[in-house]
């Protein structure tokens, strides 16, 4: 995975206004208002990873796990963001090596709050 590239998350539970692109791995606001969004990141074993939340590329935060002694890690972020319609929020990887462990134990989540 390189750098700055959206991590993808293809296990959609639920996605009510058709805003998350898993093809991508981003999501583009349907209409303005204020979202929450949550993110969990899992490493491979012995693995770091930096990751962050990153609106319209922009980094808002970071999350980061550090696994060692044969064990994984994990870290995860949550935001509220004020968004217009169309802007992208998606979690990117931040460094060259990213190794991120899927299988149900990595997530990305928003929801709209308030118009």
């Amino acid at each position: 995975m390189g750098i700055n590239q959206n991590i993808l998350f293809g296990n959609v539970l639920t996605n009510e206004g058709g805003g998350y692109h898993p093809n991508l791995g981003v999501f583009i606001a349907p209409q303005s208002g204020v979202y929450v969004f949550s993110s969990a990141i899992m490493t491979n074993i012995n693995k770091e990873q930096y990751s962050a939340i990153a609106v319209n590329g922009n980094l808002v935060a970071q999350i980061y796990g550090h696994a060692d002694n044969g064990r994984h890690d994990q870290g995860s972020q949550t935001v509220v963001l004020k968004l217009n319609a169309g802007d992208e929020v998606a979690v990117q990887n931040r460094q060259s090596n990213g190794d991120v462990w899927g299988s149900q134990f990595s997530s990305f989540s928003g929801c709209l709050v308030w118009l």
